[in-house]
């Protein structure tokens, strides 16, 4: 058929339009085939090797400050989830605060997240991407122009090995604040406990009859550990009434000869907030995130002590239902 000379303008259009559609298809079937793609899998080797980059960047920024360390990795001989290694990272962050707040630098919420029944190692490597991120800032800020060396692959690593890595991590930070963990920090991640609980009654409908135990005087690190210990227990056995698995602690309560340290409260203190996510997850929470920390002072070994054993008298209540 023979198309009128006046028409072929019209047509050519229509048959670059034509072509122009197909390709559109194809680029779309395309972005369509990328993003169902399957999710990448992150291993507890990956989040290591982050975590070790972790280490790398807070060593430069000790040097950097004239600060040595000497924390080597400590063991812990527990089996940890991904749960309990997220909320070692997290307390990474507080002690990062504290360095901020000693060099003037403005303090950061940070962040939390909703409760899930089963974590991932996903949560603990995007963890250590936003640490990374913040000690990059700090180096920026301070004029440390100094770069770590390149990142190195492990393998056969496990939970607790990442948590054993952040430990050191942690204790090295204590070295670079100048100062141990403070009670008024513990007391405020305590409150966060508070928090948590409180919301578990509130959903129960059930009222709080209890009041705060007497305060003791002359309490030890040991005796927080203890009643941290405690209060660990009760959420424990609410875990196992909802049909939860439990994780064995007793390795951060059994120092042997050695004398407990605030961190080892800090440390029991974040174990119990990680435990009670899938607790709060299952109680269909889930949108429930546990508040940021509020910022104390003046706090005592004593007050931690007297709110934790007060956490166990408010926990015994969801027991009773």
């Amino acid at each position: 058929m023979r198309i009128a000379p006046q028409y072929l303008p019209v047509v050519s259009l229509i048959v670059s339009f034509i072509k122009k559609l197909k390709i559109s298809s194809l680029t779309l079937l395309l972005c369509f085939s990328v993003g169902v793609r399957a999710e990448v899998t992150i291993s507890p080797s990956d989040v290591f090797s982050q975590v070790v980059q972790v280490d790398k960047e807070v060593e430069l920024i000790m040097n950097a400050q004239g600060v040595q360390g000497n924390h080597l990795e400590k063991h812990y001989p527990v089996k940890l989830l991904p749960r309990h290694v997220w909320q070692k990272s997290y307390f990474i962050f507080v002690k990062i605060n504290s360095f901020r707040r000693k060099k003037g630098l403005p303090v950061n919420n940070i962040n939390s997240m909703e409760p899930v029944l089963e974590m991932d190692p996903n949560a603990p490597y995007e963890q250590t991407q936003r640490l990374l991120t913040e000690l990059n800032i700090i180096k920026k800020r301070l004029g440390i122009e100094a770069e770590v060396t390149k990142l190195e692959k492990f393998v056969g690593k496990k939970p607790v090995d990442v948590f054993n890595r952040f430990q050191k991590i942690s204790l090295n930070l204590d070295i670079l604040n100048r100062e141990d963990i403070n009670p008024a920090l513990v007391f405020a991640e305590v409150i966060r406990i508070y928090e948590d609980i409180n919301t578990i009654l509130r959903l129960r409908k059930l009222q709080d009859t209890t009041f705060p135990p007497e305060k003791l005087a002359d309490v030890t690190p040991g005796d927080s550990l203890k009643a941290a210990f405690e209060l660990m227990q009760e959420v424990q056995k609410l875990q196992v009434n909802i049909g939860l698995s439990t994780t064995d602690f007793s390795p951060f309560l059994n120092k042997g000869d050695e004398a407990a340290l605030p961190a080892d409260v800090f440390n029991m203190v974040g174990m119990v907030l990680a435990e009670l996510q899938p607790v709060k997850a299952r109680m269909n929470l889930k949108y429930s995130i546990t508040p940021a920390a509020k910022f104390y002072t003046e706090k005592s070994p004593a007050d931690v002590h007297q709110l934790l054993r007060w956490l166990k008298r408010k926990i015994n209540l969801i027991h009773r239902l």
